[in-house]
C-alpha cells in the first residue's frame, strides 16, 4: 500500500512540475495579451516605425513587377523602389505610423475585451500631416519621379480644367507659378478623404465568438488550482513527517521552477518557428521576406514579453524548493528521528 502511495505520489509530482510551469504561462498570457501597451511596446522595441515605410516600399515595387498585379495605379505611379522608399518616408513619417498604430491596437483590444463593438481608425492626423509642407514635398517627390506633364496637361492644369495629374509639371508654365495650382489640388484631394476608416464593422454574430474567447479567459485564471491540487494529492499520499514535506515538497517545487524558467527562455524560438511554420505560409507570396521577417520578429517579441512576469515567480519557487531540500539533507538525521 505505501508503495503504491509513494508512486502515485511520484506521478502528482512530475504532474506539479509540468502543470506549475503551464499554469505560470497561461495565467501571465491572459494577464498580458489582453492589454494594448504589450504590443504597443513591442513594436517600439522592434522599431516597427522606422522599419516599416521601407518595407512597404519593397512591397509596393514587388508588387509593380508582378506579372498579374492588376492595380493601375501602382503602375501608373512608375518608381523604383528607391523612390518608393523616400516617398513612403516622407509620407508617412514615424510619428504618424505610430499615432495610427496605436489606435488601431487599442480599439481591437478593447474589441476583443468586449468594451465596444467596431475599430475606427481615425484619419484625422494624417490628413492634416498630408496638408502640411512636409505632406505636400512628399506628393511632389512622387510627381517628379513621373514624366514630364504634356503642353495639354500643363495647360488644363494652369486652367484648373482638371484633378491633379501623375505628371513631373515644371516650376512655370507660360510664367505662371504652377506650385500653388498643384498645392490647392493636392489640399483639395486630401480633403475628398474620410475622416475616419472602419476596419472591424459591428457584428451581431460576435457576441458569442468573444463569449467563446471569456470563458477561455477564465479557465486561463484558474490554471493555477490544477498544480495546487497535484500538490495536495502529493502531501496526502506520501507525507508523513517533517523530512517528508520538506523533500516531496522541495523537488517539485524546484523542478517547476526551473521548467518555467526553460519554458520563459524557449518562448521567443518557439513563437518565431510557429510563425514561420503556420503563419508566415499564409501570406501571399508576393509579400516580400523582409516584411515577414519583421512580423516575426514582433510575434517572438510578444510572446517573450508576455511570459516575462513568470521568471519571477519561477525564481522564488526555485528557491523555496532549494531550502527546503537543502534542510532535508543538512538535517536529515535530526529529522529521521522526529
Amino acid at each position: 500500500m505505501e508503495k503504491t502511495s509513494k508512486t502515485l505520489a511520484g506521478i502528482f509530482a512530475i504532474l506539479f512540475v509540468i502543470t506549475t510551469a503551464l499554469a505560470f504561462v497561461l495565467f501571465n498570457l491572459e494577464q498580458s495579451l489582453f492589454d494594448a501597451e504589450l504590443y504597443i511596446q513591442a513594436f517600439e522595441k522592434e522599431n516597427l516605425y522606422q522599419r516599416l515605410p521601407d518595407l512597404t516600399a519593397q512591397a509596393l515595387n514587388a508588387a509593380a513587377q508582378t506579372a498579374d498585379w492588376s492595380d493601375p495605379l501602382i503602375l501608373q505611379l512608375n518608381l523604383s523602389e528607391e523612390e518608393w522608399k523616400v516617398f513612403m518616408a516622407e509620407l508617412l513619417p514615424p510619428a504618424e505610423l505610430e499615432t495610427l498604430a496605436e489606435d488601431a491596437v487599442r480599439q481591437f483590444i478593447a474589441l476583443i475585451n468586449g468594451e465596444t463593438d467596431q475599430v475606427v481608425l481615425s484619419l484625422e492626423s494624417l490628413k492634416t500631416y498630408m496638408s502640411s509642407p512636409q505632406g505636400i514635398n512628399a506628393i511632389y517627390g512622387l510627381l517628379q519621379a513621373q514624366p514630364d506633364c504634356t503642353v495639354e496637361q500643363l495647360t488644363d492644369m494652369a486652367l484648373g480644367q482638371q484633378e491633379m495629374m501623375l505628371c513631373n509639371p515644371p516650376e512655370t508654365f507660360l510664367l505662371l507659378d504652377l506650385r500653388p495650382i498643384i498645392e490647392s489640388q493636392i489640399k483639395a484631394a486630401v480633403l475628398f478623404m474620410p475622416e475616419q476608416v472602419t476596419l472591424i464593422s459591428p457584428n451581431a454574430n460576435r457576441t458569442q465568438e468573444l463569449q467563446n474567447l471569456k470563458d477561455t479567459r477564465t479557465l486561463m485564471r484558474l490554471s493555477p488550482f490544477l498544480p495546487i491540487f497535484c500538490l495536495l494529492m502529493i502531501t496526502v499520499l506520501a507525507v508523513r513527517s517533517l523530512g517528508d514535506w520538506l523533500n516531496w515538497w522541495g523537488y517539485p517545487l524546484w523542478l517547476s521552477g526551473l521548467f518555467s524558467i526553460a519554458l520563459i527562455v524557449l518562448s521567443r524560438p518557439l513563437a518565431a518557428w510557429i510563425f514561420r511554420a503556420f503563419v508566415a505560409p499564409v501570406f501571399p507570396k508576393m509579400i516580400p521576406l523582409g516584411i515577414l521577417n519583421m512580423f516575426e520578429d514582433i510575434v517572438a517579441t510578444i510572446a517573450y514579453d508576455a511570459v516575462q512576469p513568470t521568471a519571477r515567480i519561477a525564481g522564488i519557487f526555485i528557491i523555496i524548493g532549494l531550502i527546503m531540500v537543502a534542510i532535508a539533507f543538512l538535517f536529515r538525521k535530526q529529522l529521521s528521528k522526529a
